[in-house]
């Protein structure tokens, strides 16, 4: 059976007046959430409300059964981890050190860390994959190192409800993917309940168990695939120039087609660049279209060649 760690009960924040309204959700244990919507639906700001940073303006907000809003600074800290972007400054200490700053709200600054911390560091260091690193200056880190780092203080912190906020923002793509996954892995060995707001929906969606989508200052939330077709989230987030393509998973330019050509191709790593190049240079690939065919690692173009990618490249640059 399921158990219900957060209770959101008809919530409305904002600032000056409400931005997203009749947020009502119930998160149970080991549950990973993303948390999407368009830049200034509020994502932000409910994140901040549940972290106490930022008053409500109506509703409850209850964890663990205790309505957050009687919480003083200390119970936050016991009860709620967090994981911003990135930090403001990188501290020059150790990796370890940095870590081991996530057990100040059970500890005085000055006190030495006893047998059962040092092990639940380790044990951190352990689970995030970072051990190795537990030596090295904070300050001398990769980005995505950094943000490893930083999950791992947040385990330190042992509370049961972690929270991130854009946590691979300004990282690589293969970065991105590697703190998703990691995510994604601790919230089924931990049991720790996760909410992610990330504009990396299509993570969220692969690898949440729950979505929160926040726009036009409604909320709403269920299994991910079903907000994500409710809501038309790739159509919401599309433009007149990017579009989401279904069939390869992603968001695309749409360049204006001007030339249409029939490819006929082997399945290769060639046949797959020389079907981006023609897209990205305008070409439909159409039964109608005049042939290019792609086969041994050549390519030929209306019955001439063979030409090599960038032969062929140059050749339909003029066409364009």
């Amino acid at each position: 059976m399921n158990e219900s760690i957060l209770h959101i009960k008809n919530l409305s924040v904002g600032y000056s007046k409400p931005i997203c309204e009749g947020i009502n959700a119930i998160v149970n244990k080991g549950e990973l959430v993303g948390l999407a919507g368009k830049n200034g639906s509020g994502k932000s700001t409910l994140i901040k409300s549940l972290l106490g940073l930022q008053p409500v303006f109506s509703g409850e907000i209850h964890l663990n059964q205790d309505e957050i809003s009687n919480w003083n600074e200390a119970k936050r800290a016991r009860e709620i981890a967090v994981v911003f972007s990135r930090l403001n400054q990188v501290p020059a200490i150790s990796v370890e050190e940095l870590v081991a700053l996530g057990r100040l709200p059970y500890r005085n600054w000055l006190t030495k860390l006893d047998k059962s911390e040092t092990e639940i560091i380790n044990h951190s260091l352990e689970l995030v994959g970072i051990n190795h690193l537990r030596n090295r200056f904070a300050n001398e880190l990769s980005d995505g190192q950094l943000q490893m780092v930083m999950i791992a203080r947040a385990l330190v912190q042992d509370t049961n409800f972690i929270i991130m906020d854009e946590p691979t923002s300004h990282l690589d793509i293969e970065n991105q993917f590697k703190i998703f996954e990691l995510i994604y892995k601790l919230a089924k060995d931990t049991s720790k309940t996760f909410i992610v707001a990330s504009h990396q929906i299509e993570l969220l969606i692969q690898n949440a168990t729950q979505l929160w989508w926040v726009n036009d200052g409604a909320f709403h939330a269920g299994f991910p695939e079903q907000i994500a077709y409710e809501q038309r989230i790739y159509e919401q987030l599309s433009q007149e120039r990017i579009k989401f393509d279904y069939n390869k998973g992603r968001f695309q330019f749409q360049h204006l087609k001007l030339k249409k050509v029939k490819l006929i191709t082997d399945v290769s790593d060639l046949a797959y660049w020389t079907k981006h190049a023609l897209e990205r240079n305008g070409f439909e690939i159409s039964e109608n279209g005049v042939e290019v065919k792609v086969e041994k690692g050549l390519i030929f173009y209306e019955g001439k060649g063979p030409y090599s990618l960038q032969e062929f490249f140059d050749l339909i640059k003029p066409l364009k």
